[in-house]
């Protein structure tokens, strides 16, 4: 099959598609070169084109890379995300999906794993998954991470939101004293309301004593009355005397 001219649209198509199959790690983002594959990219980087650039790159040229390149991924973090938790690999991988964004292999980081802790160390990220484990152990698979908004109108909606939780805490405290109130004197009065009803004790014994001696009393008079009867009833005279 033969090549497509130089120039032409269908060069220029297949061009395109070889830059859509590439991988971003094998692209030099100092001399804006996008290689083939590894091999071609161990190449390029032992060019006398490259280590020119090299040699003329400074620590502030590097910096300046590294600042932006941190730039850039707080910002679509923040935006595309919030505070919400996401894995580090994925947003990473929404991240290369710019062309033009500023690449790794540019900055200090030599990987993404050391790269998310220098965030984390700054307090600009939360670093999820690496409690209890060294940082050369870590590993980026296992890794999560979520943006941490410091800013002033973020602080303050915070601050607000925890005053509402509190106030909100200390009306539900204030009904359920109320309530306990109400629930112990409506015991109070049931109680005394009970004992209201109750008969002494000493006040029925005193009556069932009192209950004896009346009866006791009763019989007495009976039997005395009818005593007194026989004793006023006349002697009928003998037909003898």
């Amino acid at each position: 099959m033969a090549k497509a001219e130089f120039g032409s649209a269908k060069y220029l198509s297949n061009q395109m598609k070889a830059r859509g199959l590439q991988k971003l790690r094998f692209y030099c983002q100092v001399c804006e070169k996008q290689c083939r594959d590894e091999n071609g990219f161990k190449s390029h980087i032992r060019s006398p084109s490259h280590l020119r650039k090299i040699s003329q790159l400074s620590e502030a040229s590097i910096d300046e890379y590294t600042r932006g390149f941190e730039s850039d991924f707080l910002k679509l973090l923040k935006i595309s995300h919030g505070e919400k938790k996401i894995r580090a690999n994925k947003f990473y991988s929404q991240f290369i999906q710019d062309k033009n964004h500023i690449h790794m292999n540019a900055t200090r980081f030599t990987s993404l794993t050391k790269f998310v802790q220098h965030l984390s160390k700054e307090g600009k990220i939360r670093l999820h998954g690496s409690e209890d484990v060294p940082e050369e152990d870590m590993d980026v698979e296992q890794l999560s991470i979520s943006y941490v908004d410091n800013s002033k109108e973020n602080l303050q909606r915070k601050e607000a939101l925890h005053e509402l939780e509190i106030n909100e805490t200390s009306e539900q405290e204030i009904n359920a004293k109320l309530l306990q109130r109400q629930i112990e004197t409506c015991l109070k009065d049931a109680m005394e309301e009970e004992k209201n009803h109750e008969v002494p004790i000493n006040a029925s014994n005193s009556y069932n004593e009192h209950k004896d001696k009346v009866k006791i009393d009763l019989k007495a008079s009976i039997k005395s009355q009818r005593v007194a009867k026989k004793r006023s009833k006349p002697k009928k005279k003998s037909l003898f005397n």
